[in-house]
Order: C-alpha cells, then sequence, then structure tokens
C-alpha cells in the first residue's frame, strides 16, 4: 500500500501541477489574490486592524484555512474518477486514490505557507505563534475534516450521482462567507453569530487565529474544537459507510 500511495502521489504532483511554471506560480497566487482584494476593500476604509490584529495576518490566515479545506474536498471529489483506468491493478484502491490527492493538496498548502508567510515577515507583518500545540491541533482537524468531506464527495458524486458535483461547488461560496475567512464573527450581531458558530469551519478558522494571535485576537464567544471533532468523526463514519456500500461500483470502470 506504500508502495501504491507513493506512486499515486507522484502522479497526482506531476498532474497537479502540470509541469508549467505557470500553473506553480497561480497555486500560490490563488490564496494571495482574494486576500489582495479584500486588503484593498479593506484599505479604501482606512482599516489597519481587523477583530485586534493586523489586516494582512487576519485575511492570511483566513485565506489560507479556508483555501486547504476547499481545496481537499474539491479535489478529492475528482480524485476517484480521474483514476478509474488504475482500479484494474488489484493493488490499487479508490481509497488510495484519494489519500495519495489529500497527500499532495497538503505538500501544496505546506509549501505556500513556507512561501507566504516567511514573504510576510519581509514585509513586516511576520508573527509568531503564540500557542503552537493549539495551532497544531487546528490543522490536523481542519485536514481531517477535508478528508472526510472530500472522501464523502468522491464516493457520493460517483457515476450517475455526478450531476451533484455543481451542486458541491456552489455551496462554497456561501460557506466562504460564513466561515469568518474575510469578516470577524465577533463583529456580528449575536443572533447571526450562533448560526454562523453551526458551522465547524468558523470553529477551526477562529482556534487557528486564537493559536496565532493570542488574546489580542478578539474571537467571539464559543469557539472549540470539539465541534469540529465531532463533524469530522461524524463525517469519515459517513464516508466510511458509503465506501462500502458503492466500493465494488467504484472500481468499474
Amino acid at each position: 500500500m506504500r508502495d501504491v500511495l507513493f506512486a499515486l502521489f507522484l502522479r497526482e504532483l506531476k498532474t497537479r501541477l502540470d509541469g508549467r511554471w505557470t500553473t506553480a506560480l497561480w497555486v500560490v497566487g490563488e490564496p494571495m489574490a482574494g486576500a489582495v482584494l479584500m486588503l484593498g476593500i479593506y484599505s479604501l476604509m482606512r482599516t489597519h486592524e481587523i477583530a485586534g490584529v493586523d489586516t494582512v495576518l487576519f485575511l492570511l490566515t483566513g485565506q489560507l484555512s479556508f483555501m486547504l479545506f476547499r481545496s481537499l474536498v474539491l479535489r478529492l471529489m475528482e480524485s476517484i474518477e480521474a483514476n478509474l483506468g488504475l482500479f484494474a491493478y488489484r493493488q490499487v484502491r479508490p481509497v488510495d486514490a484519494v489519500l495519495a490527492r489529500a497527500a499532495v493538496e497538503l505538500a501544496i498548502f505546506g509549501g505556500m505557507a513556507v512561501l507566504i508567510l516567511p514573504g510576510a515577515a519581509w514585509m513586516g507583518h511576520g508573527l509568531l505563534p503564540h500557542d503552537p500545540l493549539r495551532l497544531l491541533l487546528a490543522v490536523l482537524l481542519l485536514t481531517l475534516l477535508g478528508l472526510a468531506c472530500g472522501l464523502l464527495a468522491a464516493v457520493g458524486t460517483h457515476g450517475a450521482l455526478a450531476l451533484l458535483r455543481p451542486v458541491v461547488k456552489m455551496v462554497f461560496m456561501p460557506l466562504y462567507l460564513a466561515s469568518g475567512a474575510i469578516v470577524p464573527l465577533a463583529h456580528l450581531p449575536q443572533p447571526v453569530r450562533e448560526w454562523l458558530l453551526l458551522n465547524p469551519l468558523a470553529h477551526l478558522v477562529e482556534t487557528t487565529r486564537l493559536a496565532l494571535f493570542g488574546p489580542v485576537y478578539a474571537a467571539p464567544e464559543g469557539i472549540s474544537l470539539t465541534r469540529p471533532l465531532l463533524w469530522a468523526g461524524a463525517m469519515t463514519l459517513m464516508a466510511l459507510l458509503v465506501l462500502h456500500h458503492r466500493g465494488e461500483r467504484l472500481q468499474v470502470a
């Protein structure tokens, strides 16, 4: 299984970057583009701090967190379809394709963080994590939640259910606005905030900022890692049940 995953990882990495420097540049530039757009809007409003922290860092942390989750779900959703021809080999199973593509996305986002955060520090927006362990737990849960949702999307939209994929993609726009990636949840009215905190992604984005910025960041009350952990567990269980139910049909080219 290790050899299969490594071979699939190399195959997915080559396909993802497409062998061109422009593709690699866009992979890094996509989260920056959203952050720069929102930074321009906040600059017009003469806002240099959001919820007690630097505007650039607030937007970067929100963008990177959300885009890691979105990239995992949307890329994993198509992983089984993209590797159908390989399932003729007994050693290759659908879950291997999902895990290999997830590893590629994590490697790419790790590289992005290595490039973007020192770049922001060079421009005078550097930071050291206030709580590294909490940051690690938040990123781990974000990855697990994205992997679980991506696996569920992959097995749940395969074959005749592929018509559901545009619906999954459309869900991410309201989810983007409701996750706190660009708007601090603490600034929203209490009734609205209570509804948005039902979203586990909002807890993870806010926890990431709390771990990075510490008490200077004005986070809303009720933020915890318990809700994302329960969601990740429930989505993983659901994905595995669907995979067990549809496993044989997923391998039919």
